[in-house]
Parts: C-alpha cells; structure tokens; sequence
C-alpha cells in the first residue's frame, strides 16, 4: 500500500528512507521539512486513508532522530552510528548471554 508513498516521493525528488511504515525524508532547511510534512500527512490521510501518529513525527535534524536503532553524527563528515539506547540494550543481553553459569 505504501507502494504508492514511494512513488510520490520519488516524483518529488525527495531523499527518503522507508523500512515497512516507518519512514524518514531528508530536506535541506526546517520550513522545507515543515512543508513537506503537511503535504505528506494530507496524502497519507486523504490520498490513502491512512491515519499518521502525530507523536512519533517530527521535523527535526537527523543527528537528533533515531531510526532503526541508528542515528548520525554530524561533523565535518557525517557518519552514522548506533543509537544509545540500542547500544544499550545489546550489550545487556550479551551480558545475558555470556554468563558464566554458577557452579555448586
């Protein structure tokens, strides 16, 4: 269904990642963010009647967001990297898996 969301964006020229519903659009400025996000959310809900969740977006810089358990670092060059709170959570449940059983 979001076949079409890929096409629309595509026409647009927009820079896009899209995993199953989740999706990012990178623009250049925030009222070009803030431009694009009316028009998607008028799309979504009266184009494909789908309804957006309004806490989950945002128009923010990258550095700032997560997705997929990534975010980016910004610098001079940009790199991505884990996410805290994903990093976090993998190295509790190495932990989990590497324990030492004790022994009685």
């Amino acid at each position: 269904m979001l076949d079409e969301l890929d096409r629309e964006l595509e026409w647009r020229g927009l820079h896009f990642v899209r995993y199953a519903d989740d999706c990012n659009v990178y623009v250049r400025s925030e009222r070009a963010g803030q431009r694009v996000m009316a028009r998607l959310k008028s799309f979504l809900t009266c184009g494909l009647k789908l309804k957006v969740n309004e806490s989950k977006s945002a128009v923010a810089r990258p550095h700032t967001r997560k997705f997929l358990g990534f975010t980016f670092l910004s610098g001079v060059q940009v790199k991505r990297r884990i996410a805290p709170k994903a990093l976090t959570r993998f190295k509790e449940r190495i932990r989990e898996m590497t324990q030492r059983a004790s022994t009685r």
